[in-house]
């Protein structure tokens, strides 16, 4: 009976392990695999801000809405991926991690295949950050357009 028992826990482990393989691979067919993206995290463009990670995460969707496409995110899980940066191809994926390091400590990592796109999003969203928790003034707004005669 505790072979039967033993044999059983295991099976059990085994198929989720499967289970979670065959969904990572119909993700990766699917287009939604976050897996390139988690893999190069190791090339990650990061900064860290004394905020809490729910403010960090509020603050960049709000920013991501008003500035690319938000194809995925999880909030929980710590992620969120957008598209359509200008310059880039339309489709190429950026990914922006959050890591939770203390109460008020949060570390933003952004992370790509493609360098120009991380080094973009990167670039205007830690700007953005930094206006939306006060560090840096906000931009001025765009001169009028000149009055066609």
């Amino acid at each position: 009976m505790r072979f039967i028992l033993i044999a059983a826990i295991v099976f059990l482990c085994s198929s989720c392990t499967a289970w979670d393989n065959t969904v990572e691979v119909g993700k990766t067919i699917w287009g939604s695999s976050t897996r390139a993206l988690e893999q190069a995290r190791d090339h990650a463009i990061t900064r860290t801000y004394d905020k809490s990670y729910w403010d960090c995460v509020r603050s960049c969707i709000t920013y991501a809405k008003k500035h690319w496409v938000i194809f995925k995110k999880d909030e929980i899980k710590g992620y969120m991926v957008v598209m359509g940066v200008k310059g880039c191809v339309n489709t190429t994926e950026i990914g922006v991690f959050f890591d939770e390091l203390s109460d008020n400590k949060t570390k933003i990592e952004i992370s790509s295949l493609s360098t120009n796109a991380k080094r973009k999003v990167a670039r205007d969203l830690f700007h953005g950050l930094d206006i939306a928790f006060g560090y840096l003034p906000p931009d001025p707004p765009p001169p009028p357009e000149p009055v066609k005669p």
